[in-house]
């Protein structure tokens, strides 16, 4: 059994014998020695199956994962796949708190506060981005499944030393040079000891973008944010719906997905948006690898006329 926890939020993984090797090893890591307070529990069942499906139903607060004994793919595809299921089931299970946001985030100000660098639908380079400034100026919080609370209105990025990330084979060199493995976790690079479990207040949100030149910075006025970052709070539950919009999947179609029971009737996209577009949001220009530093550099700078 693997304990995956979002701030008062825990995700029971129960997972067969029958299940690879790899991927029990995988759980394991993700599995969590403590619990919250009060915690909401929620269980996700792993196993064996005809067919590749996921069944969230969000009444009981249950998640059944089956997967096809034919299931293609590398051991490293598999684990993604059933951590995008984890991770996005329990955001929908929940009631816009924690939300799930597609992107990355890192420390600032010594590890008191977070710089989330977010999909604003304007291309690729979240990850590339977040370890650079996270390998000059900080250290790596989350990336993908950045989980955010919001207490007395504030967002918060919930650090997720365990959930791991996907380094680019033509970025490995820039950011992780000695890196031998395709997924690895925040807790492999080099950082300031900070408290990886406190949520941090987020200061800034960064979105690459490719429309401008690599590394110009524009900043978002409140109103437009709030469209700009319509995409980063979306994402991973259209992803969960609609698997043919992810770029790896385990499923096949949107009917290997069921989600049972409906939402709450508030919308807790429209609250999550008008909390994030409080925050300053700047676009930064990003290009090709070689474009990377340039990128970065603009970014620590900005950083640093904050603080």
């Amino acid at each position: 059994m693997s304990l995956l926890r979002v701030g008062n939020r825990v995700l029971q993984i129960r997972i067969a014998e029958s299940a690879p090797r790899s991927l029990r090893r995988f759980l394991a890591q993700l599995a969590c020695a403590e619990l919250p307070t009060t915690p909401t529990r929620q269980i996700m069942q792993v196993r064996g199956g005809h067919r590749t499906r996921l069944t969230v139903d969000v009444g009981k607060g249950e998640v059944l994962l089956e997967l096809a004994a034919d299931l293609a793919g590398d051991p490293a595809t598999l684990e993604i796949g059933v951590l995008q299921a984890a991770a996005r089931s329990m955001a929908v299970m929940g009631d816009g708190e924690p939300a799930l946001l597609h992107g990355s985030a890192v420390t600032a100000d010594g590890g008191r506060s977070a710089i989330a660098v977010l999909d604003g639908g304007r291309g690729q380079g979240k990850t590339s981005l977040a370890l650079g400034v996270a390998a000059r100026k900080g250290s790596l919080l989350v990336d993908e499944f950045a989980f955010t609370v919001f207490p007395g209105g504030q967002p918060c990025v919930v650090p997720m030393p365990n959930l791991p990330w996907h380094v680019r084979a033509d970025m490995a060199p820039l950011l992780v040079p000695n890196a031998t493995e395709r997924l690895l976790y925040p807790m492999d690079l080099p950082a300031p000891t900070v408290n990886r479990h406190r949520p941090l207040p987020l200061s800034l949100i960064v979105v690459p973008d490719h429309s401008l030149a690599p590394g110009e910075l524009l900043q978002t006025p409140a109103l437009a944010a709030r469209d700009l970052l319509r995409a980063a709070v979306n994402d991973h539950e259209a992803k969960l719906r609609d698997p043919a919009r992810d770029h790896v999947s385990i499923f096949s179609s949107a009917d290997d997905v069921t989600i049972s029971s409906s939402l709450p009737a508030f919308n807790p996209g429209e609250k999550t948006l008008d909390a994030l577009a409080a925050v300053p949001v700047i676009r930064v220009g990003i290009g090709k690898p070689d474009d990377l530093t340039t990128s970065v550099t603009s970014v620590i700078r900005r950083i640093g006329q904050a603080s």
